[in-house]
């Protein structure tokens, strides 16, 4: 059975080059264009989470960072990659002490994004 992805971005043209990226490398793919969303989803899921959230960090409402402390808040278990093109060191830092398995940077990281998921999923 094809693991679980949830892409979480609010710029649809790039929501639909990531799920297109994952469902080629073999993902079993939804899509969210905001964190709300991406919560309310992950929360129906159970109790078969998604096995992998992709998430944009600079989206209305509730942003990233938000997502990820109300995904951890909610005690979901998924693996998280977080894509942006706008974090800075402190940044970085918050994602990873509230447990985000990768941090990728926008553009270049989405050429890597099938490979980093098959590495985090394999962790």
């Amino acid at each position: 059975m094809a693991k679980s992805v949830l892409v979480c971005d609010d710029d649809l043209g790039l929501l639909t080059v990531l799920s297109n990226i994952m469902e080629s490398a073999g993902y079993s793919v939804e899509t969210a264009c905001d964190g709300i969303e991406a919560i309310s989803k992950a929360i129906k899921s159970q109790p078969h989470y998604y096995d992998l959230i992709l998430i944009d960090h600079l989206m209305p409402g509730l942003n990233g960072l938000g997502l990820v402390k109300e995904l951890r808040d909610c005690k979901i278990p998924s693996k998280i990659i977080v894509l942006s093109g706008n974090l800075d060191e402190e940044l970085k830092v918050a994602f990873h002490a509230m447990a985000v398995d990768k941090i990728l940077s926008k553009p270049d990281g989405i050429t890597q994004l099938a490979e980093c998921a098959t590495a985090v999923l394999s962790e």
